[in-house]
């Protein structure tokens, strides 16, 4: 699956702190936590309470991807793709 992929299958913002995301395998349905930057999609977890930080398992490259993170949102644009999330 390709960046664009995992986050048409993203149901949640998770964390606004660490811009993490919930997401959906449409495939096995399992769960994954993403983090999308400028760019790039990372896949991984959340670990820490006191040293509180996103563990990377894998990226994938996402050209022209953006991301702007507000307090309690994340908006993302690539081309003509558009999201947004908020808790």
């Amino acid at each position: 699956m390709t960046a664009r992929d995992w986050l048409g299958a993203t149901t949640a913002l998770l964390d606004t702190e660490l811009g993490v995301l919930a997401a959906r395998c449409p495939h096995c349905q399992g769960y994954l936590e993403l983090r999308p930057l400028a760019g790039r999609v990372d896949i991984g977890y959340r670990v820490g309470k006191e040293n509180h930080h996103f563990e990377v398992a894998l990226t994938l490259p996402y050209p022209g991807l953006a991301v702007n993170r507000l307090e309690t949102a994340i908006q993302l644009s690539a081309g003509d793709d558009a999201w947004e999330w908020s808790v």
